[in-house]
């Protein structure tokens, strides 16, 4: 342990670890920022995690027809994005770890140099490689700011599904309804149009029958003044009427 300590190679797995920190969280960075710019326009995207997740996302709204909560579906799906065999909320957790990794690395170190009674040099140094290794991949995180990235992309995806999507599988849906409506109300219509021409009909017959009644118990019935002015009794549609059947006589 003391040659481990004193030729440098904790030095080595010191920065090996603050590089493994830095080195994930740029990855996961670039992934996220690669699906920023690929989400602008989510019709002709080549990515593969953003075509899954968009075939994903029309097949759930029309087997439910409709999605009432757009953002949790999309945080769902985030989650299971996977970058190099791991998952990027996987990459973000191992960032976190590996940055108090390097810190509790130098400490360690520190530790072991003061137990075997190393040299207060090698005290200092290693103590001090710790706590400069953790900031610098703190410094990275806050640079990098995977959690503001994370929430662009959640915004851009909710963007385009609600805004663009889903209008748009609504008008489908219209469009394959439309002609059935029309073709039915198309059937109705003449069935009306039928009714309304035998209940006219039937009215006229009504009338001439009615008109018929009154002219032949005037003539047999009634007295003098009441033939003569039998016209008066007679309602605005019998009047009509009986002006049709004057025309077809004359004519």
């Amino acid at each position: 342990m003391m040659s481990f300590l004193q030729t440098g190679h904790a030095l080595y797995a010191l920065a090996a670890i603050c590089l493994a920190g830095v080195f994930s969280r740029l990855m996961a960075g670039s992934f996220y920022k690669r699906l920023i710019k690929e989400s602008a326009n989510m019709a002709l995207t080549k990515n593969r995690c953003l075509r899954t997740l968009k075939q994903n996302a029309e097949d759930t709204y029309r087997i439910n027809q409709g999605m009432s909560n757009t953002r949790v579906y999309l945080e769902r799906q985030l989650y299971g994005l996977r970058m190099g065999g791991m998952s990027v909320r996987g990459m973000d957790n191992l960032s976190g770890q590996l940055t108090l990794l390097c810190f509790l690395a130098g400490g360690g170190a520190a530790f072991l140099s003061y137990w075997y009674r190393s040299d207060n040099y090698y005290i200092v140094l290693y103590g001090t490689i710790g706590i400069l290794s953790g900031m610098l991949t703190m410094l990275v995180d806050y640079g990098v700011n995977l959690e503001a990235r994370r929430q662009q992309l959640l915004t851009c995806l909710q963007d385009y599904l609600e805004n663009v999507m889903w209008p748009r599988m609504n008008r489908e849906g219209a469009t394959e309804h439309g002609p059935a409506v029309t073709a039915e109300e198309e059937r109705r219509e003449p069935a009306a149009v039928r009714s309304i021409a035998r209940d006219r009909r039937s009215n006229n017959t009504n009338s001439r029958r009615s008109l018929e009644q009154m002219a032949a118990s005037r003539e047999y019935g009634g007295d003098k003044n009441s033939k003569e002015n039998w016209l008066q009794d007679l309602n605005p549609e019998q009047k009509r009427v009986l002006g049709e059947l004057l025309k077809e006589f004359i004519s």
